[in-house]
């Protein structure tokens, strides 16, 4: 899937989904929000949402950590509360050109699957490396080997990437992070979800806010 780069790159943003930021508590229940009218979603609302100026800093915090311009500022982030965060999930638009349209990704995914699979993976093994140099000043470290898919989530096919890395919080915890990539011609929807691993209740939400995204 020559597209694969285009599709994916450049991957040092998951830098953002790791700086977390404080933010107040609200209260108990579940909030349905909206994220520029393509991604709907639910999150327990005492968990903590960034507000604009929050979602800015941590673009520039990521940008400092690996010395690259990042594309965009994320439209939403939301994480467990209290701090520190059992569970995070950050909702970015990014534009693409040329457009690849939900269309085409399921074209070349029924065509070849196992390629589309092997591009995904080529293309981490060549651009992570500046995403680990860049986490490694913050002192996180790779957990395990990183894991490719093509799955559905939110009524859309994605394309995935997941892997381990050390908890900000606790070195000792794994987070496991996993990207889902969500061409929609124009943009694309890039949408992290993150939990530590082995914590039940972590695991939980985690299902639980997948299970609530739609995608248009």
């Amino acid at each position: 899937m020559n597209k694969a780069k285009t599709i994916i790159s450049p991957l040092y943003l998951c830098l953002l989904a790791v700086v977390v930021l404080p933010v107040a508590a609200q209260t108990a229940g579940y909030t349905k929000l909206n994220v520029k009218g393509r991604v709907q979603l639910e999150v327990p609302s005492d968990w903590t949402i960034s507000d604009a100026e929050q979602r800015r800093r941590v673009k520039e915090h990521g940008e400092k950590l690996v010395g690259i311009p990042t594309l965009h500022t994320a439209s939403f982030a939301a994480q467990s509360y209290p701090a520190p965060s059992r569970t995070m999930i950050r909702v970015s638009f990014i534009p693409m050109d040329p457009p690849i349209t939900q269309a085409d990704v399921q074209q070349e995914v029924q065509a070849n699957k196992r390629q589309v699979l092997k591009d995904l993976a080529d293309t981490w093994r060549d651009e992570a490396p500046t995403m680990w140099a860049g986490l490694a000043k913050n002192g996180v470290k790779e957990v395990g080997r990183p894991s490719f898919a093509v799955e559905p989530i939110g009524g859309q096919t994605a394309l995935i990437i997941s892997y381990g890395r050390t908890s900000t919080a606790n070195p000792a915890e794994t987070m496991r992070v996993t990207q889902y990539h969500v061409l929609l011609g124009p943009e694309k929807a890039l949408i992290t979800i993150s939990h530590i691993e082995n914590d039940q209740q972590a695991i939980a939400a985690h299902n639980r806010l997948k299970s609530s995204i739609v995608i248009r």
